[in-house]
């Protein structure tokens, strides 16, 4: 999953760079084609994005809990974050699976 994830943010971003460039804006048909592919992409990379900030907070969580030492405010505040983080991940991932779905023809 992450690899077609991957996959698609670069499509995104390779897009993004060529609807930039003079030579696609002054030829109307390839611009409109490349905005179509664009604008079907925006949702996914967004939601991508927000998933991979949401796996990085999990794992500064866990670096948290395992660094709070005795402290028990540091070990409440990083668990409070682990347990939120992995709901985000949980909750991100069900959401890209939908999304990378075929979309239905009819």
């Amino acid at each position: 999953m992450t690899e077609k994830l991957s996959e698609a943010e670069k499509r995104y971003e390779d897009i993004s760079a060529k609807l930039s460039d003079p030579d696609v804006i002054s030829d109307q048909e390839q611009y409109t084609k490349l905005m179509k592919e664009y604008k079907s992409l925006l949702p996914l990379v967004e939601k991508f994005r927000e998933y991979k900030k949401a796996l990085a907070d999990l794992e500064e969580a866990k670096e948290m809990l395992e660094d709070s030492g005795g402290d028990r405010e540091l070990k409440e505040m990083a668990q409070m974050q682990l347990t939120e983080s992995r709901e985000l991940v949980t909750r991100f991932t069900d959401e890209l699976k939908v999304m990378l779905l075929p979309k239905d023809p009819n």
